[in-house]
């Protein structure tokens, strides 16, 4: 990253002259494709409740990972399962152990809360419900060390979905992803879960593909195994083709706002392949300006790229083409959960697709979750003026922005069956920030 508070000859002079800059954390980031051995190296400690889903995760993360109970060595991870308490006073027992462990957890380690909301208990829906409040509270004190702490609320899941998901927020794939409330509220589970290539076999389209957090996420998906569409404008096509040839996969170029764009996008895809098992809306645009100076041709712009595009496309598959059980991802962004000034229109379309995404998780039998980044460097961002760079840096808990990478590992392990418990979510990547905390 292009922080430069993080060149050791900044940090000497900001020592020797005893300024409280907030000098962020380097942060350990793994790119490498998935595999069995993600944590092992990682010393982990499991806390709370001894009950099954503690049973169930020790049988699981066993294999995986340095499960101990020695209180005196230093963790990588704590696994804190709270899912049984039911009373205010319970939870006096969680702090103190909570307390206990947490001075002893290294830099860039992991930490991670268990929930699961009993709705016929008032007082234990309500004890259940301040884990969320604790986590991004705890989140925002470990930041500093690069340590993130993440929330994992359990509605309807299986331990397998479980101990896959705690996989995929132990690891360094998940490093720039803290305070999150990520619920686990599907119990179905692939079968076709490979130890080397996640996604061997599967056909993925990431519109906005060329450059970017898109080319990113293409390039992830690749890694595991996936074939890549990539969908993008005419104007793309020598950064799509170059992508395209380089992860060995197609370059579909085309304006998706285009009254048949959908049907010609779907037409390719099964002629050529005959399903489809990932879809990836990214394709975005922003047309800043106040709502009092926007024109109408800015707002419809927005909103026909950002959302009616993404509904077009997702819609033509779902009529035909989607495997069962496939992954749609929508990209949103914080404006879409706090709005930003300037930016109606696109908030707007942000929080449409949060929403889009949450709907078709109820009304049909594919995956759909959200991805909401932070600020994120970009060669777009790179041409900001430097102390606006510096105040989105440094408005999150990590004190840094992530990188475009930070959001395509989160879309791989969304499109895999790493997931399957996970349905109809808003994730963010954003390092904490605090707009819309």
């Amino acid at each position: 990253m292009s922080d430069f508070l993080q060149n050791p000859l900044v940090k000497q002079i900001a020592k020797a002259m005893n300024l409280p800059l907030p000098i962020p954390a380097l942060l350990n980031r793994n790119h490498q494709p998935f595999s069995d051995t993600e944590i092992e190296h990682k010393k982990v400690t499991i806390i709370g409740n001894e009950n099954e889903i503690s049973k169930s995760l020790h049988k699981i993360l066993n294999s995986k990972c340095i499960l101990t109970t020695e209180y005196e060595n230093k963790f990588d991870g704590i696994i804190v399962n709270a899912t049984g308490i039911q009373t205010v006073e319970d939870t006096t027992d969680f702090f103190k152990e909570a307390q206990r462990l947490i001075s002893k957890i290294n830099k860039n380690a992991r930490v991670l809360i268990l929930s699961k909301e009993d709705k016929t208990n008032r007082e234990s829906f309500a004890v259940q419900k301040s884990f969320e409040g604790f986590t991004r509270a705890l989140s925002k004190e470990l930041g500093k060390y690069g340590t993130t702490a993440n929330h994992l609320k359990i509605t309807d899941a299986i331990p397998e979905n479980i101990a896959n998901a705690i996989l995929f927020f132990l690891s360094d794939k998940s490093s720039f992803i803290t305070g999150q409330v990520i619920e686990l509220n599907a119990t179905n589970i692939s079968t076709s879960v490979s130890n080397n290539q996640l996604l061997a076999n599967k056909i993925a389209i990431v519109t906005g593909g060329a450059r970017g957090i898109g080319a990113a996420a293409a390039q992830v998906l690749h890694r595991e195994g996936a074939k890549v569409i990539i969908v993008d404008v005419p104007q793309a096509s020598d950064d799509a083709n170059a992508l395209a040839y380089e992860i060995n996969g197609e370059a579909f170029l085309i304006d998706i706002t285009q009254n048949d764009a959908a049907e010609k996008i779907q037409k390719y895809v099964l002629e050529k392949f005959g399903k489809l098992d990932i879809l990836v809306n990214n394709a975005g645009i922003t047309r800043d300006k106040t709502l009092a100076k926007m024109s109408e041709q800015q707002w419809n712009s927005v909103m026909q790229v950002n959302l009616k595009a993404s509904i077009n496309l997702t819609e033509q598959f779902i009529k035909n083409g989607f495997v069962e059980h496939a992954k749609v991802v929508g990209l949103a962004s914080i404006s879409g959960i706090a709005g930003n000034v300037g930016q109606t229109n696109y908030s707007a379309s942000k929080a449409g697709m949060i929403g889009y995404m949450n709907a078709i998780s109820k009304t049909t039998s594919i995956y759909a979750n959200a991805v909401a980044p932070g600020f994120i460097e970009t060669k777009m961002t790179e041409s900001l003026p430097l102390f606006v760079k510096e105040g989105g840096r440094r408005l999150s808990t990590l004190k840094q922005g992530g990188l475009p990478e930070d959001v395509a590992e989160l879309i791989g392990f969304l499109s895999s069956p790493l997931s399957d418990g996970i349905n109809g979510n808003c994730i963010r990547v954003c390092g904490g920030s605090m707009i819309g905390a």
